[in-house]
């Protein structure tokens, strides 16, 4: 029944190349949803196959995808790099070595989430919903997070650099080890969150909330933390050049390299 499915997509696809945009959206779905289903049906067969055992899927390159339901899904080795995933629904899903560089997830679910080895370079998530998600080694340089809800999420070791991630929440969550020079961040929420050995060189956190914070080990030479909130952090080991700006910053129950800091209790 898989094979079948499959085939009929694929048949599809191709007759209708020089259909307009409307009917290639719809085969383009058509042919993702034939391939889940296929997988799906195979997982059932056989679910103590490891996921190492992920079929490889064909490429579906600036495919307009925005608002399908993809939950659940396994991906290995694909790529849908620059298609438009705008409020897709990607929970529960597992993507392994997948390539979505400058992809458009704008608003999309990837609660619980699991995302290994991505691509997600120039990526678009912008409001979108990554609560309890997982980041394992994925590369988001250069991507836009503004706005989005990442409050409980394991993003560690991953890559930020030069990241626009202002007024995102980031409450509870795991982001030690995470690389975001020259960030842009102004008035994101880290509430409670683990920035210990975090590389923040440069970034823009004014008005960042870092209450109860873990920055130990951070990095902050020349970042901008101007009327941020560190009440409760601990930065008693973090990196802080002269040229960290911290005017207006509000410091109470603060550890900092120079002993507690009651200044603004």
């Amino acid at each position: 029944m898989r094979i079948t499915l499959y085939t009929l997509a694929l048949g599809l696809r191709s007759r209708f190349h020089k259909a307009n945009k409307n009917i290639m959206k719809r085969l383009t779905v058509l042919y993702l949803i034939a391939i889940f289903l296929s997988f799906h049906t195979f997982a059932a067969e056989d679910s103590e196959k490891s996921l190492s055992q992920m079929r490889s899927y064909t490429a579906c390159l600036n495919c307009d995808l925005s608002g399908v339901d993809l939950s659940r899904s396994f991906l290995h080795q694909s790529s849908l790099r620059g298609s438009q995933l705008v409020g897709a629904d990607l929970r529960w899903s597992y993507f392994e070595e997948v390539n979505l560089r400058r992809a458009n997830l704008k608003g999309a679910d990837l609660r619980h989430t699991v995302l290994n080895k991505v691509d997600m370079r120039n990526a678009n998530l912008s409001n979108a919903d990554l609560d309890n998600a997982q980041f394992i080694d994925v590369d988001l340089a250069g991507s836009t997070m503004r706005n989005a809800y990442a409050s409980n999420a394991d993003l560690s070791n991953s890559i930020f650099d030069n990241t626009n991630l202002s007024e995102t929440d980031f409450s509870d969550s795991k982001l030690s080890g995470v690389q975001m020079r020259s960030v842009y961040m102004n008035g994101a929420i880290f509430v409670g969150s683990d920035l210990s050995n975090a590389v923040l060189a440069s970034a823009k956190m004014r008005d960042v909330d870092l209450s109860g914070a873990n920055l130990k080990g951070a990095i902050l030479r020349n970042a901008d933390l101007t009327s941020a909130d560190l009440t409760d952090a601990d930065l008693s080991t973090a990196d802080l050049s002269p040229n960290t700006k911290l005017d207006g910053a509000i410091f109470c129950r603060t550890l900092t390299p120079w002993g507690e800091d009651n200044t603004n209790c």
